[in-house]
């Protein structure tokens, strides 16, 4: 792992550690009404992920993808049955993130995109419901790009794009109690997404970067992200 990605795992970890840094009489005040509302849970989260199949591709110009990139991601859950000690949410989550490389085409390196949206569910339980088992299955849009210039004024060149079935495994756990009628605060979320989107090459009337076979692109793709959930 490079300088830069080692110095991204840093400063997502610092982040992670003011969210995560209330003490536990903090904790008790969580939210114990919404066990028993029709409200929906919503979340916003940033983060880093591992992707070792991306740095495995071989483009015929020297260079590499990092393995590791940043994320961002929404979703909205609302409960569909509820058990003695645990409650199920339905609903959908939508995804960005991206790895940089250091692959030049003219004058910027190429850059991977990946955007996803998935019908999942959350399983909730535990001491006031604050972890959840969490899993996805949907689209998933794959491309490979140089964006040059700045904005307003930039470009960019394609080079390949792939969209897929895909699916992901995970789990949540809340941080910080909110007010008494409502459930709200920090949570911290893991996440491993399976998707295979077939031989990454370049497209035909290009010069040749990607070449005509880096290799097959597929997960798991590791995804650690730090947020704010409210009901």
């Amino acid at each position: 792992m490079n300088t830069s990605n080692t110095s991204a795992w840093i400063l997502l970890a610092a982040l992670s550690a003011a969210l995560l840094a209330p003490e536990s009489a903090s904790l008790a005040q969580d939210d114990v009404e919404w066990v028993t509302t029709s409200r929906g849970r919503y979340e916003i989260a940033i983060g880093a992920h591992s992707w070792p199949g991306l740095a495995d591709l071989d483009s015929v110009r020297n260079g590499q993808f990092d393995e590791v990139g940043f994320n961002i991601s929404l979703a909205a859950h609302w409960p569909v049955k509820r058990f003695t000690d645990s409650e199920l949410l339905a609903g959908v989550d939508l995804g960005l993130f991206a790895n940089e490389s250091n692959i030049r085409f003219t004058s910027d390196s190429l850059i991977a995109r990946n955007g996803y949206l998935a019908p999942s569910l959350k399983w909730m339980f535990g001491s006031k419901h604050r972890y959840s088992l969490d899993a996805g299955i949907g689209y998933y849009l794959q491309d490979i790009a140089e964006v040059a210039g700045e904005y307003p004024n930039y470009w960019e060149t394609q080079f390949w794009e792939e969209s897929a079935l895909g699916a992901y495994l995970g789990g949540t756990i809340d941080f910080r109690g909110g007010e008494p009628t409502r459930s709200r605060g920090a949570m911290m979320s893991l996440k491993v997404h399976f998707v295979d989107f077939g031989t990454v090459r370049d497209d035909d009337f290009l010069p040749p970067t990607l070449g005509q076979d880096a290799g097959r692109l597929t997960g798991p793709i590791y995804m650690y992200q730090v947020g704010y959930r409210w009901r």
